[in-house]
């Protein structure tokens, strides 16, 4: 699954000791790890690993006590069960941090409680828990009135679904944050998925009581939460000591669990004393009961704004600011099928008041094209928060920010609400009868865009039918004659009739460019790409396919091919070792790492035969589902095969990446996927559940 670290919680505080931690695998034949798991917790020392390597149920529930991480190992997905917990209460001095990472749980939780230290860090990533205790939350951490801790925390790309239909007087929520303790809280909440039903349940809870608390909540897809989607609450109705709370909530999308129900309450920010400074920018809620609604009591200093988002098909307004809320302002969001009309008082005169033009009314809320919600704003505004906040630049679906598709030629390139239009996904089905080793698409997506620069990956399987090889090396070429894109095989050889192939189509802007092979970079086996947006990012996610040129300048690799970083530069590398020749060149995607933008590495663990299984919630389950894949050489094995794409049918139902020429996939190569999470079910079973 992905891995995205935030600047802001990145920094591990080490304590004393933390820099002789030992990193341990389990299960092993080597004490204190050769019994049950909890038996290796407490046999190691404090701040140490354990990375867990089964894919089996372990029955246990585990106890930390002590700062610690507890971390799947790469290509493992542990699961507890029924009825089990990883929980943990520490007071240790110093700084100290307290992770689990990678585990699913069949009903269950993991809490984290902070009774002491200088600094606390807490990450809860990359989790799934399938059912909930009754009343108790899925992901809590909770900083205890008693401690003076300074709490970081990150709890990002966890799949959460959570039930609660009593009302007891508590607030219950999916995942939740409790800050009562003194000392500032800094965190980031981000890329999460949480189903909340029932009719008390609240999806995201951040609770401060007269704290100093600043937390970021991005790019969650929160269905349902009846109490509230994402909920931020500053103050206590008891006493009165003041306190800060500093809110982002950006790129999230809200919505109820059943399509056309509206049953879902929005984004609520309450505050009962001290001061709140909101920042709620280009979020999508839609089919839900309100929107965005901000209340601070009297005495309450509040300032920020709210714009960018998108609310429609709402039973109630879009937004709501009550109390001493007049220091918020609103600017360029979108309303429609909610209270405000044009002649509400109150609201910006950027409001923008028409039909969205959503995929789907109302399960799918991006956009088609032509919504008035596209290309409507300049990126100025959002880009500074990106940088003041040190984000990427990347929406509620964790694609590229700022694009727009290749029809379009505006100044303005950001859209309104979480998602952003211009990247497309298409299928290509090669003729029954074969067409030699070209294939032409003919798709107006493409059709008359030269600059477009598709990428390319075969698909055994599309749609879960079908079961054609093709262990060819395929490129991409643009044909100014017919002014058509066209399928290559590099090795010139025929395309196997009724092949099938996902084409990618990324808009236009940062993150899209030709690569051209030249004398001054390319050398052996390999090319040196250059582009000021992408050097010194290691981090990376690229697509790379190749362009063997148009005319006489047309120059095939009859290779696997890869990408690696050395120094400040991605290269892209012939696997066959032969050397790359200095003309034709390569449709280029980069991006930020994000939920949906990773790199796999196919371990023992997720590795059978010519395969290596995906673990993606737009991909499990889904067999129309789209993405695309380049290999990665950095520091790895290569696998030195041309790769497709495959869904295995249930039981499995998991997307796979697989040999072409079935071959063992070798041991620990890594791949780069981006999953276009707009082409992800059948059109028979669209929007049936939360996870579209």
């Amino acid at each position: 699954m992905p891995r995205y670290l935030s600047a802001l919680v990145l920094i591990t505080l080490l304590g004393v000791g933390e820099a002789q931690a030992l990193v341990r695998s389990w299960p092993s034949a080597t004490a204190p790890c050769s019994t049950t798991l909890q038996t290796c917790v407490e046999g190691s020392a404090a701040a140490d690993t354990i990375l867990v390597a089964t894919n089996s149920v372990i029955a246990e529930t585990i106890i930390i006590n002590k700062p610690f991480v507890l971390r799947a190992a790469i290509g493992y997905r542990p699961i507890l069960a029924v009825d089990r917990a990883i929980s943990g209460t520490v007071n240790a001095a110093g700084a100290w941090t307290w992770e689990v990472d990678g585990f699913e749980l069949q009903r269950g939780y993991i809490a984290l409680t902070i009774n002491g230290g200088s600094t606390a860090t807490a990450r809860i990533r990359n989790n799934r828990v399938l059912e909930s205790f009754p009343g108790i939350s899925e992901i809590s951490v909770v900083k205890s009135s008693s401690t003076t801790t300074t709490l970081r925390y990150e709890i990002s790309q966890n799949e959460l679904n959570y039930f609660w239909n009593t009302f007891d007087g508590a607030l219950r929520a999916a995942m939740q944050v409790l800050d009562s303790g003194s000392g500032m809280s800094t965190g980031r909440i981000d890329g999460n998925r949480v189903v909340a039903t029932g009719n008390t349940s609240i999806g995201i809870l951040v609770n401060t009581q007269d704290r100093s608390h600043h937390t970021e909540v991005l790019g969650n897809h929160v269905f349902g939460g009846r109490a509230g989607s994402i909920y931020l609450r500053q103050g206590s109705l008891i006493s009165v000591t003041g306190g800060t709370l500093s809110g982002l909530v950006l790129n999230n999308v809200v919505r109820s669990v059943e399509a056309g129900t509206r049953f879902a309450d929005g984004i609520k920010i309450d505050v009962y004393d001290g001061s709140l400074s909101l920042r709620a920018l280009h979020n999508t809620v839609v089919d839900a009961h309100s929107g965005i609604d901000v209340f601070a009591e009297t005495a309450v200093t509040a300032n920020g704004e709210i714009g960018g988002n998108l609310f429609a098909y709402l039973t109630s307004a879009g937004l709501q600011r009550s109390g001493a809320t007049s220091g918020i302002s609103d600017r360029d969001n979108l309303f429609f099928q909610c209270l405000e009309t044009a002649s509400t008082p109150g609201l910006s005169a950027t409001s923008v008041f028409a039909d969205p033009l959503l995929r789907s009314v109302p399960g799918d809320p991006r956009l088609l094209p032509g919504s008035p919600a596209i290309d409507q704003l300049v990126s100025t505004a959002l880009a500074a928060v990106n940088l003041a906040y040190g984000l990427p630049g990347i929406d509620g679906d964790g694609l590229r920010r700022f694009k727009r598709a290749n029809s379009v030629s505006k100044s303005n390139v950001l859209d309104i609400g979480a998602f952003e239009a211009g990247d497309e996904t298409l299928l290509h089905r090669v003729p029954s009868v074969a067409p030699g080793s070209t294939a032409t698409v003919d798709n107006p997506l493409l059709n008359g865009f030269a600059q477009a620069a598709p990428h390319v990956v075969g698909n055994w399987n599309p749609n879960g039918f079908g079961s054609i090889y093709n262990d060819h090396p395929v490129s991409l070429r643009y044909n100014t004659t017919t002014a058509r894109w066209q399928l290559r095989q590099e090795d010139l050889l025929n395309f196997s009739a009724g092949a099938a192939f996902n084409l990618y189509a990324p808009g236009a802007g940062s993150g899209r460019y030709d690569h051209f092979n030249s004398a001054g970079n390319t050398t052996g086996s390999l090319t040196t790409l250059s582009n000021d947006d992408l050097n010194n990012h290691a981090d990376y996610i690229l697509l790379v396919t190749r362009n063997p040129g148009n005319g006489s300048t047309v120059s095939d690799v009859a290779s696997p091919l890869a990408v690696s970083y050395l120094g400040s530069s991605w290269r892209v590398e012939r696997l066959d070792g032969l050397l790359m020749p200095a003309n034709g060149g390569f449709n280029v995607y980069f991006q930020p790492p994000s939920n949906n933008a990773y790199r796999h590495r196919a371990t023992a663990g997720n590795t059978f035969g010519n395969l290596t299984y995906l673990d993606h919630p737009l991909l499990n389950d889904h067999r129309c589902a789209r993405f695309h894949v380049t290999q990665d050489a950095t520091s790895t094995l290569i696998n030195n095969h041309n790769v497709g794409v495959y869904y295995a049918p249930p039981p499995i139902a998991r997307w796979t990446i697989f040999n072409q020429d079935a071959a063992d996939m070798t041991n620990n190569p890594s791949f780069h996927i981006v999953v276009d999470a707009q082409a992800v079910d059948c059109p028979d079973t669209m929007f049936a559940s939360g996870f579209e």
